[in-house]
C-alpha cells in the first residue's frame, strides 16, 4: 500500500484561492446567522415585556393643576383595578417618563414644559380575558380623552415583520451553505482531473477507493477549515463593533439587541459545523466519481 501523502493536493495552485471563497461565504453567513439570532432575541423581548399588558394614557389639559390630574389618574386607576383580569395599574412618575424620553430630548432637558400625558402601566392576569371596548367606554365616561392601548394589533405586526426578517436570513445562509458545498463539488472534480494519472497508479496497485477519498476529505477539511475560521472570526469581531457602537443606543424604550453567550458559542461553532460539511461533500463527490472510473 502506498504511503498516506501520495497525493500532492496541497500542492495544487488550483485550489488556493478556495480557502478564500471559502472565508468570504462563511463571513457571509456567521453576519447572518448572527442577524437571525438577534432578531429572535428582541421578538422574544417585546413579546415578553408587552404581552399581558396595557398602556392607559391620561391627557393634561392646558391650564390644568396637578391636583386636577392626579384626580383623573386615581378615578382612571379606580376603573382599571376594579376591572376582572387587570391584576395591577402603576401610574408612571414623570421622572421615569422623563428618563425614558432622554435620549431623544437630552440630559438636561425638563419635561415641565411638555404637554406629555400621564400614563398608567396595567399589567393583566395569565389568560385574562378583558373586553377592552367595554373597558375603554367606562374610563372614558370617568375621565374624558383617556386613551387605552393593548399593544396587541402593533405587536403582532412587528414580530411578523421581524420572523419574516429572520426567515429571510435563514434562506441566505442555506443559500451560502449550498454555493459553498457547490464549490467543494466543483473543486473535488477539478483536483481529481488534475490527478487523474496518480489515482489509476494507485488503484494498479491495490489503492482502494476508500484510501483516496480520505486524502480528498482531509484535504477538504483543511481548506475549509482554514477559510471558515478566518472568515467566522472576521464577522465576529464586525458583530462586536457593532454591538459597541449601538450600545449607547439602547434605550428603556428598545430591547437589547446583544447576543446572549450561548449564541456566540453557536457562531464560533459555525467552522466545525462548515468543515464536516465540507469534508463529507468531498468524499462523497470522490466516491462517486471513482465509482464511475472503476
Amino acid at each position: 500500500m502506498a504511503d498516506r501523502n501520495d497525493l500532492p493536493l496541497s500542492e495544487d495552485a488550483s485550489t488556493r484561492l478556495v480557502p478564500w471563497i471559502i472565508g468570504v461565504m462563511a463571513y457571509l453567513a456567521a453576519l447572518a446567522f448572527a442577524a437571525a439570532l438577534m432578531l429572535s432575541n428582541i421578538a422574544n423581548e417585546w413579546s415578553q415585556g408587552l404581552e399581558g399588558s396595557l398602556t392607559v394614557q391620561v391627557p393634561v389639559a392646558e391650564g390644568d393643576k396637578a391636583d386636577a390630574t392626579n384626580s383623573r389618574i386615581v378615578s382612571a386607576v379606580r376603573i382599571l383595578l376594579k376591572t376582572e383580569g387587570v391584576e395591577s395599574a402603576r401610574p408612571i412618575p414623570l421622572a421615569e417618563i422623563a428618563e425614558m424620553l432622554e435620549p431623544w430630548l437630552g440630559t438636561g432637558a425638563g419635561t415641565s414644559d411638555l404637554p406629555l400625558p400621564r400614563v398608567i402601566d396595567v399589567q393583566l392576569h395569565d389568560g385574562a380575558n378583558v373586553d377592552f371596548d367595554e373597558l375603554s367606554r367606562k374610563l372614558e365616561a370617568t375621565v374624558p380623552g383617556i386613551s387605552l392601548e393593548s399593544h396587541e394589533q402593533w405587536l403582532n405586526t412587528l414580530l411578523v415583520l421581524f420572523r419574516s426578517v429572520e426567515f429571510v436570513a435563514i434562506l441566505i445562509i442555506l443559500l451560502i451553505s449550498t454555493v459553498t458545498l457547490a464549490a467543494i463539488v466543483f473543486t473535488t472534480r477539478s483536483v481529481l482531473a488534475v490527478h487523474y494519472e496518480i489515482v489509476e497508479v494507485l488503484h494498479l496497485i491495490g489503492a482502494q477507493d476508500t484510501y483516496i477519498a480520505d486524502q480528498f476529505q482531509k484535504h477538504a477539511f483543511r481548506m475549509s477549515l482554514k477559510g471558515s475560521v478566518g472568515g467566522t472570526a472576521s464577522a465576529l469581531a464586525t458583530i462586536l463593533g457593532i454591538a459597541l457602537l449601538t450600545n449607547d443606543l439602547e434605550t428603556s424604550l428598545l430591547p437589547p439587541t446583544s447576543l446572549a453567550y450561548w449564541h456566540w458559542l453557536l457562531l464560533a461553532m459555525l467552522p466545525i459545523g462548515e468543515s464536516y460539511g465540507a469534508m463529507l461533500t468531498a468524499r462523497f463527490t470522490i466516491l462517486r466519481a471513482l465509482r464511475r472510473m472503476s
